[in-house]
């Protein structure tokens, strides 16, 4: 039999297909030849949660001052806060950090998700605070379509765009008429509205550009996408600001990897990895927290608990919500989100750091490195793209077989190669990250009108993670809901319960022009939070 190149290219399938437990319904309609395949990652416990099964609630085997649930950077980022008290930490995978989670391939670190922060961001504070210095990323954003790179393309590069002048022209009137909107007046009513009633009377051009941008870094095409997001993140990219993001080899993971060395040395034993929580149980003066470890369910009691989990989670774990909370918890869309890192023995490409390509089989890609270029005595000895991948809603099913996520990955190889010239070399290896909800999409109306809802604090019960925030996902919004609810814990502990929102900052100190904006400074890998 003939063997091409591409057959000696080791191919590498890791990651959960679910974000975490219970099982989302939607893996239920497994299309046929699409057998599951979960990397040897047992999720009996999630099925059993999906379909309703009542576990047993085994007597109370230990006290705690408060649970935080899920390892993700919110998670991480509570136990830290909370170090002074007697916290146990659960996660439900045997690794911490979630969707900021960091891999290495012959020393060198690329990212599975979570690839960068802004300078001054609650992300950025805390990695100074735990050692971590970011390193400029200072490379505005390019785009390659039919062939032609062109370099930072919402300012000088829509002059150089491989279209006929009136599709250019087209872009500039969009351009500055989305710049012209006042986003401090009409908050409320671009959150509720699509970005397609933006987009239409334009070239179809330009909402294609939105198509491939908006699922990378929110989630959502052009017609799923509130408003105020997008044209929030036109007025930074194409506004006269420097670039300020910040990112390390590996993205946020690098923030993830670091949190959990500075806790394990003292608090090993409060931070318990394969746990999977099956309830969340409030009682007169404790909650009490079911778990699943090492296959035997434990019960711990609680004076409060924090949960670090998307809110479809949140909301099949916690008894007690009331209704109208667990509709809006349940209104919240995720996408489904792999991440391709492919990697090259030789230098292939460097030209920019994040990379847009619409029409692709990918949206965008990363120089994994890129931020290290200019060190002192850095050498490149090989070359790790990273490809964002965001599929519909509809195709989460394809990442729950190695053949699916297999063929997702070559024509993510297909279509870099064929981009521009000099690009058809194949890599050494093809590792596919895959995640079924890690990202809650910016859809119209999320922000304002179900987040609200949905974040709403219990008595002794308090929601953290990137999607008690918004206006998208964010490892900004993580940390920052991790230290509200860390907040609201520390006053019910000195006896001073509350349970009154503190609202997210809709106003703050743009970093990028430092004046007084809303601008949110938009990039789920600020994430994913990518």
């Amino acid at each position: 039999m003939k063997h091409t190149r591409r057959d000696f290219i080791k191919f590498i399938v890791a990651g959960s297909v679910v974000a975490g437990c219970p099982l989302d319904e939607l893996l239920l309609a497994i299309p046929a030849g699409h057998p599951a395949d979960v990397n040897g990652e047992d999720y009996n416990v999630c099925h059993q949660v999906r379909d309703g099964h009542r576990f047993a609630r085994p007597r109370v085997s230990g006290r705690h001052d408060v649970a935080i649930i899920g390892g993700g950077v919110s998670g991480l980022s509570a136990a830290y806060f909370l170090q002074n008290y007697k916290f146990l930490l659960l996660e439900k995978e045997n690794h911490w950090g979630g969707n900021a989670y960091l891999e290495e391939h012959q020393g060198e670190a690329y990212a599975t998700g979570s690839a960068f922060e802004f300078a001054g961001e609650a992300g950025d504070q805390l990695a100074n605070e735990i050692g971590l210095k970011l390193l400029p990323v200072n490379c505005p954003d390019p785009t390659i379509v039919k062939g032609v790179f062109v370099e930072d393309t919402w300012r000088k590069g829509l002059d150089q765009l491989p279209y006929p002048a009136s599709v250019r022209e087209s872009f500039k009137k969009f351009r500055e008429a989305m710049r012209a909107i006042n986003i401090d007046k009409r908050r409320k009513e671009l959150d509720n509205e699509p970005l397609t009633k933006y987009t239409a009377g334009y070239a179809t051009q330009v909402q294609k550009w939105w198509d491939c941008f908006g699922p990378s870094n929110w989630g959502a095409r052009a017609e799923a996408t509130s408003a105020l997001v997008a044209i929030e993140e036109l007025q930074t990219i194409a506004g006269e600001g420097s670039d300020q993001r910040v990112t390390l080899p590996g993205g946020l993971g690098a923030i993830s990897r670091r949190l959990t060395e500075v806790l394990m040395p003292g608090h090993c034993e409060q931070m318990l990895g394969g746990a999977t929580v099956v309830v969340v149980e409030p009682q007169k003066n404790e909650v009490h927290v079911t778990f699943v470890h090492q296959g035997k369910p434990q019960t711990i009691a609680a004076k409060a608990v924090i949960m670090a989990t998307p809110k479809f989670i949140a909301s099949r774990l916690v008894m007690g919500l009331p209704e109208r909370q667990r509709e809006a918890m349940k209104k919240i869309r995720y996408a489904p989100y792999p991440v391709v890192n492919v990697i090259f023995d030789r230098p292939v490409y460097s030209r920019g750091y994040d990379t847009w390509a619409p029409g692709k089989a990918f949206t965008d890609f990363v120089v994994a490195d890129w931020v290290l270029r200019n060190q002192p005595d850095y050498r490149q000895e090989q070359n790790i793209l990273t490809f964002y991948t965001p599929l519909p809603e509809a195709e989460r099913a394809r990442l729950l077989s190695e053949e699916g996520c297999r063929e997702l990955a070559g024509a993510v190889l297909r279509d870099f190669q064929g981009l521009m010239p000099g690009f058809n070399i194949d890599p050494t290896e093809v590792h596919i990250y895959r995640r079924g909800h890690p990202m809650f999409m910016a859809t119209p109306g999320t922000y304002t009108r179900i987040i609200p809802v949905a974040r709403q604090p219990m008595e002794r019960i308090f929601f953290a993670n990137t999607d008690s925030e918004g206006p998208e996902s964010l490892t900004s919004g993580a940390v920052s809901a991790a230290r509200h609810s860390v907040e609201w814990v520390e006053k019910l502990l000195a006896g001073h319960p509350g349970t009154e929102r503190h609202e997210s900052p809709g106003r703050r100190a743009s970093v990028r022009s430092g004046q007084t904006t809303t601008s949110v400074l938009a990039a789920t890998r600020g994430w994913y939070v990518k």
